[in-house]
Order: structure tokens, then C-alpha cells, then sequence
């Protein structure tokens, strides 16, 4: 199943934007503010070229139905980006902590300058490989991978804003 997640900040341009998108003060509080765990795995930056690792679970149960069939009641994944200073544009997947070899997600994520601010566009397919009930777990976790994003840009959003204050 495919999603898309536009935002626009106002306020900020694009390398602003860039070093705030990998800050990792802000990162663990907005994952705070948006009830996820976060856990740096790993973070190396070399010639501009940055690989990132970090554990994520959001804090929140997901639908018994869902939860029978995965066997637990939270779902965990590690997500890896790869990102060029720069080039405003990179990569991400995700491992599952469940059903590992059902679970497939990746997709891009890109940042354009548009009049006052920064556009952040993240684009992806997540396919869950799960007879019978592959597609409603697919739709779950888009849901809630959309939801995320929005929350996420509501943090960031006032973040810019103190920011601004400041």
C-alpha cells in the first residue's frame, strides 16, 4: 500500500531545514511529543553522506485484531535512511520486529523550497505479506505512519514558530 506525506514549514529554507531534520536533540523530542521510543543505533556521516539507525516504537497498542494475528501488542522497527548533504532527497526502510520477512517497507524522502519555507515530501509502500490479513494490517500501519508524520509536523511546526519568538 502506498502513502505520501507533504508538509509545508514556514520560516526556514533549506539547509535550515536539513540540519534540523538530522539534529538529534530535536529528533528525540519530537519523537517525545508525538508518544514514540526512539533509540540512535547508529549515525555515520562521511564526505556528507549520512547512514542513520534508529529503533522506533510507537507508544501506543495496536488493534486486537492486528495484535492476535502479529502475536504482540506493540509493533518496533528499525529505520535506516541514507541521506547526501545537500542533495535535499534520500532513502529509508524499515525492519520489523515482527515478521520480519512479511514486512517490507521503503520508500524516498525529499525537501523543496517553496515561497517562505520548506516543503518535506516522504513517499513509501509498505506491503505485509500476511495470508488473509495482510491488506488490514497494510492499512493499519499507513494509518498510523500518516498520523505520525502529521503529529511530527505539528511539532515542527512549533518548534519553527518559538523559534522565530525567540
Amino acid at each position: 500500500m502506498r502513502f505520501r506525506a507533504e508538509h509545508i514549514f514556514k520560516g526556514i529554507d533549506l539547509n535550515a531545514y536539513e540540519t534540523l531534520y538530522f539534529d538529534e536533540a530535536f529528533n528525540i523530542a519530537m519523537c517525545k511529543a508525538v508518544k514514540l521510543s526512539r533509540a540512535l543505533v547508529k549515525l555515520d556521516e562521511k564526505a556528507g553522506r549520512i547512514e542513520r539507525a534508529v529503533k522506533v516504537g510507537p507508544d501506543r497498542e495496536i488493534p486486537p485484531a492486528v495484535a492476535k494475528v502479529l502475536g504482540v501488542s506493540r509493533i518496533e522497527y528499525t529505520e535506516h535512511v541514507v541521506y547526501t548533504r545537500g542533495s535535499y532527497r534520500g532513502i529509508w526502510h524499515t525492519v520489523s520486529s515482527v515478521f520480519t520477512d512479511k514486512v517490507d517497507s521503503r520508500g524516498n524522502f525529499s525537501f523543496e523550497a517553496v515561497p517562505g519555507g520548506v516543503k518535506r515530501v516522504v513517499e513509501g509502500e509498505i506491503k505485509v505479506k500476511v495470508f488473509g490479513v495482510g491488506g488490514v494490517i497494510e492499512r493499519f500501519i499507513v494509518a498510523d505512519v500518516e498520523r505520525s508524520y502529521d503529529d511530527a509536523a505539528k511539532f515542527t511546526e512549533l518548534t519553527l514558530q518559538q523559534r522565530s519568538k525567540a
